[in-house]
């Protein structure tokens, strides 16, 4: 069971964690965050996400209150107080508690503690389907709070049975509200983007097993490759890569899902790594 969270390094019981009125989370939605996944009571690609949090917190100059070695121990502590062996972890900065509302202070370092989310069977054996939506993210290299076009959308996300929003802009395709997007050409090369998105750590290192049994290709896939690509994929740190056979009207290849094997192989990685 999940009793506590960790707030600027002291672990309080979930119940009564909290954050003043005043942080700029609060009052400008101004702050960042990162998402992994536990696993036999390890952090999955750990470093990976710890590289990617100070990388964010510089583009967003918001400065860590703590070293990186330190926000590790941190980690570890909420991991070992909650005692879940299988878990995912969200490490929030703020801007912190602002005098004049607007301006970043000292930042508060959140780290939550929660249960994975599962997804059914079927989504992989099947396929999901996506719905379109003309955006493109502000600082998409930064993994900010700000989703508030993604949650805007739940109503028509859900009215359209997709499970995500692809985000598309100026012809190219970019990525979903939590996901990197990919397609799979007539001829097995993988297409995705590779700018103006958050680059994913399970994107990561999905590309690097995926080089040994396909061409890779990192650019702006387009909205007409929809209709001819072979296959679509998303990648997550929660699905690992969940095959799409549908975007908006338009039907994937045969809609058929794939490439299985390639969730496979991360599901290998993730084990290699948990055995390191």
């Amino acid at each position: 069971m999940i009793n506590f969270f960790s707030i600027n390094g002291e672990l309080v019981p979930k119940e009564q964690a909290a954050l003043g009125v005043t942080d700029l989370a609060i009052q400008r939605g101004y702050g960042l965050f990162d998402y992994f996944v536990v696993k036999k009571g390890q952090p999955i690609f750990f470093e990976d996400y710890l590289d990617r949090i100070e990388q964010s917190a510089k583009w967003l100059r918001l400065e860590l209150p703590v070293t990186r070695e330190e926000l590790r121990v941190q980690v570890m502590q909420l991991i070992r107080a909650n005692g879940e062996q299988e878990a995912g972890i969200k490490i929030i900065l703020t801007g912190g508690y602002s005098d004049d509302g607007y301006s970043p202070e000292k930042c508060n370092l959140v780290i939550l503690e929660m249960p994975p989310p599962s997804y059914p069977a079927s989504k992989f054996e099947q396929g999901v389907k996506l719905m379109l939506y003309e955006y493109h993210r502000t600082f998409p290299s930064a993994k900010t709070i700000n989703y508030l076009v993604g949650i805007y959308l739940l109503p028509q996300q859900r009215a359209a049975n997709a499970e995500d929003v692809l985000f598309h802009s100026e012809g190219h395709l970019y990525e979903t509200t939590r996901a990197n997007f990919f397609i799979v050409t007539k001829d097995n090369t993988i297409v995705t983007a590779s700018e103006g998105i958050l680059h994913g750590i399970t994107r990561k290192h999905l590309l690097r097993l995926a080089r040994h049994h396909y061409a890779v290709e990192e650019r702006r896939p387009t909205l007409e490759e929809l209709h001819t690509a072979k296959e679509a994929f998303i990648s997550s740190s929660t699905r690992l890569l969940m095959p799409v056979v549908q975007v908006d009207d338009v039907m994937i290849g045969d809609g058929k899902p794939g490439p299985r094997h390639l969730l496979e192989l991360m599901k290998e990685e993730v084990e290699r790594y948990l055995e390191s």
